[in-house]
Parts: C-alpha cells; structure tokens; sequence
C-alpha cells in the first residue's frame, strides 16, 4: 500500500444532471499522479479516488471529503490532488477552511490544473500558518472535551446500570456491567453459546466442537469460521457464570441481576 495518493473529485446537482464534470476531474488527477510518479522515480502508485456527487460547494458536511480524510488518517497518505480550488468550494473561505484543514493534517494538497502545492502556499504565508495553528488547538480542545463527555456517561451508565433509559445486560468476566468494549460472540450468538456447552456436556474436545460447529453452519462475530480459542473462551464464561443457560432460546442473554 506504499505509495499511496488520494484524489477528490466533487460535482454539484446540476453538473451531475449535465452529466459533465465527474470524467474530466477523473481524467486530470490521473494524469498529473501519473507524472508525480515519474518525478518520483517509482514503478507504480496506488490512487484512490473519492466522488462528491450532487454536494454544492457551500456545504460543509461531505461525506466523502470526511472518508477520504479518516482514510488519509489510517494510512499515512500525504499526498491529496484536486482538478482546482473551486472542487473544495466555491466561496474563498470555505476553500481555506478545508484546505487549511487538509493541511492541519500535514498532508499535501496540490492543483492538478496549475500543479501548485497549495499546502506549501499556505505555510509559506504567516497568517494562513497561524491559522492552521489555531486549528490544531481548536481540534485538540474539541477531541478533549468529548473524551471528558464519554467519560462522565460512563460513569452514569457503571452508577445506575442503564443505557438510553434501558437497563445494561452486557457484563464482564467478573459479573460486572460491562459499558465499552466489543461484544462476546456468546453474547452475540446465546444460541451458539448453549450449542457449545452441549458439545462441552458430550465430552467434545474444544477443536472436536469447532469442526461440528462449522458443518452445522455456526459462524464467528465476523462471520468466519469457529475456531477452538473461541469455543474455550465460551466455556470460559459458561464457568464464571457470565450468561445464563437456563432460559428460554430467545430470552438467553447476559444477566443483569
């Protein structure tokens, strides 16, 4: 995955009704990757292009722009190409506001038509720097404060044991409430949880159950195969009394007394 340059691509309603737009954007960030890759001297590039379709350049929430830029995030790419400015917005300061948010993230953006390195622009201009300054502040007081909101809801949600007006039946290893973290496949699956204490019961060996789980078409939290380290952290909870197997089928769950 090295090598990795992103392209965004955005066309308002009525250019997408003309059908125009969309090909020609496609067609000039390809050319212009195409010719960083020579200058790069690289045998190839990976280029990922995200469609804003139907997104008028005055609206700020684009799920696409925020795909690319959490894609961006998870695989270190630095590179992001636009055919020109006017495909962020078309208003100045939302071109800024976005752009500067690109290059908040040390990525650099470049215009396939004039070939500029916008991010390079806007350090190299001292106001546009403080600003990507202050937005790097701004971001961080934000992320802050919602890690202090998750925390005092945990904190409810562990003191009166309810979610969204519901009491809270997921619980821990230890019989506790159990407020973050994914779901265990007994809990997700009580029906392949009651299938392996069966087994268990019968004398089956942990790679034993696994084998007759998958013919009989039981399947992990991923929906892959059953392998025997899950059948053994089932039995695990079984012991601890973590979920209780003498309810009903549809009733079996993780008990919240």
């Amino acid at each position: 995955m090295g090598n990795i340059i992103l392209g965004y691509v955005r066309v308002s309603s009525r250019e997408q009704i003309n059908g125009t737009g969309i090909e020609r954007q496609i067609k000039a960030i390809e050319t212009f990757a195409e010719d960083m890759r020579t200058n790069m001297r690289t045998p190839r590039i990976n280029l990922r292009i995200f469609t804003e379709e139907g997104i008028s350049g005055t609206v700020e929430k684009r799920p696409a722009f925020s795909e690319m830029i959490a894609y961006a995030d998870a695989n270190d790419c630095k590179i992001i190409i636009i055919e020109d400015m006017t495909r962020l917005a078309r208003e100045l300061l939302l071109q800024m506001q976005l752009a500067t948010y690109i290059v908040s993230k040390g990525i650099d953006l470049y215009s396939a038509n004039t070939g500029e390195n916008i991010s390079k622009a806007i350090y190299d201009d001292p106001m546009r720097k403080a600003m990507i300054q202050m937005q790097g502040v701004f971001s961080e007081l934000e992320r802050s404060t919602m890690v202090k909101r998750m925390i005092g809801g945990r904190k409810i949600q562990h003191e009166t044991g309810m979610r969204n007006g519901k009491p809270i039946e997921a619980r821990d290893r230890k019989g506790e409430i159990r407020i973050e973290g994914r779901p265990r496949l007994s809990e997700i699956n009580p029906e392949l949880a009651l299938r392996v204490i069966e087994l268990h019961k019968k004398g089956k060996t942990l790679y034993g159950s696994a084998k007759i789980l998958n013919q009989e078409g039981f399947k992990s939290s991923t929906g892959g195969l059953i392998y025997h380290t899950q059948v053994a952290i089932i039995l695990k909870d079984w012991r601890k009394g973590v979920f209780n197997t003498t309810k009903a089928l549809d009733a079996v769950g993780y008990q919240d007394e």
